[in-house]
């Protein structure tokens, strides 16, 4: 978890960060949530409503993907960043609805490329593809578990 004064900082931040990470082949893609508001600090953490609405919609992120909610969208859009307009969307053990934003910092991964079992961004040049029309996996470890349970696991599209 990272803590920033205000979004534009954020924003200003995250950008290579992000960036940074797609382009390390051995790092997951992140799943990035951005919220601004007030929170509580103790002992090196950060608790409060602010913190638990970005944990919510952390959770919503596709492997890559950096969703916000308005304040940290309106801080991108006017540095001319492309920001997506989502809707509302209702978060576990939050009142209301939330609007939420998808912020297009680093350029999105190819969902298909994402291996459906570890959520890793494939291919590498060490394994590809198990079959032309399957899904792609990082590992042979990957492909074996969907081999075994393919219901389990969500491909991406």
């Amino acid at each position: 978890m990272l803590s920033f004064p205000e979004p534009d900082t954020a924003i200003q931040v995250l950008g290579p960060l992000l960036q940074a990470c797609r382009e390390e082949p051995r790092l997951p893609l992140t799943r990035t949530a951005l919220n601004h508001g007030p929170v509580v600090r103790r002992a090196g953490d950060l608790f409060g409503s602010t913190v638990n609405v970005a944990a919510r919609i952390a959770a919503l992120a596709s492997p890559g993907q950096l969703l916000a909610t308005r304040p940290v969208a309106e801080a991108a859009i006017a540095r001319g960043i492309l920001v997506r307009d989502l809707g509302m969307v209702a978060l576990r053990s939050v009142a209301g609805e939330v609007p939420l934003y998808e912020i297009e910092l680093a350029p999105s991964a190819e969902p298909t490329w994402i291996d459906p079992v570890c959520k890793m961004h494939a291919p590498y040049s060490s394994y590809r593809r198990a079959a032309p029309d399957g899904p792609w996996f990082c590992s042979p470890q990957c492909e074996e578990a969907y081999r075994r349970s393919p219901q389990t696991y969500e491909v991406p599209r």
